[in-house]
């Protein structure tokens, strides 16, 4: 389980002896909301939610989302952001790149149906990268993107991948490079694929040398050959960030990640 997991899991076993106030804002046009477009929701949903008694009650709580939105909000990339309060006995705040219908509940307990539904929706998924020599594995779920091993498969030897296009002509070069570089991706996918089972990954993104895709995704085995939904061309040195922003463009297209 991920950091926001273990938190759902936590509330879940909550037993309050005093209301909760689980409030959801969401925005489905504007990618990086800003703070005070969520406090004006805010303001707003509150108005039409609570009734007197019920503003009352949480006004310590409401003043301290409010001072949420004017002192912590990052809103970078944001586009929902989920409330539990509940005075000294419940603080939590949830925010998410995908909207979530807005909502503003009194409960005994925390109100987490809508941002578990919206979670299951955003499934985990892997992007590989590949290049001659090496790859690359990382998972990505809800805004965060971890690395967790690198996969060296058999190293096409230098002295033959820089040969002169003239040698590489001759079909006994060519067959020795094919050979090298057909045993480093069939290494590469069946290491992917132990990677993946055993885990909720829901699709694949394939990164590296626009060559080398099509040989890449003629060997990955099923069902991992059935997950696969898009590719990109990069090096394998990029910053983190850049991987996870490119691969986000093509998740976001293939799974339509937000409703």
């Amino acid at each position: 389980m991920n950091d926001i997991e273990l938190r759902i899991e936590k509330m879940k076993n909550i037993k309050n002896k005093f209301q909760v106030l689980s409030v959801y804002l969401g925005e489905k046009e504007k990618k990086s909301p800003s703070s005070k477009y969520f406090r004006t929701e805010f303001k707003s949903l509150i108005k039409k939610s609570l009734n007197e008694k019920e503003k009352k009650n949480f006004a310590k709580d409401i003043e301290k989302i409010q001072k949420y939105f004017n002192e912590f909000y990052g809103g970078r990339d944001m586009r929902s952001i989920v409330f539990f309060t509940s005075g000294k006995n419940l603080w939590e705040v949830f925010e998410f790149e995908f909207p979530i219908n807005d909502y503003c509940v009194v409960s005994k307990s925390p109100f987490l149906s809508p941002m578990i539904k919206a979670i299951k929706k955003h499934e985990k998924y892997l992007v590989l990268l590949v290049d001659h020599k090496k790859a690359r594995l990382f998972t990505v779920h809800l805004g965060r993107i971890e690395e967790h091993e690198d996969v060296f498969g058999e190293q096409v030897p230098q002295r033959v991948r820089q040969i002169n296009e003239a040698w590489m002509r001759q079909d006994k070069i060519f067959r020795h490079i094919e050979d090298h570089l057909h045993r480093h991706i069939h290494f590469i996918a069946q290491k992917t694929n132990e990677f993946v089972k055993n885990k909720h990954i829901g699709f694949l993104i394939i990164g590296g040398h626009e060559e080398l895709f099509s040989k890449i995704e003629k060997h990955l085995p099923y069902p991992l050959s059935k997950k696969f939904i898009g590719r990109f061309v990069t090096e394998l040195n990029i910053p983190l960030n850049d991987i996870y922003l490119k691969s986000k463009t093509i998740a976001e297209k293939a799974q339509k990640f937000y409703p």
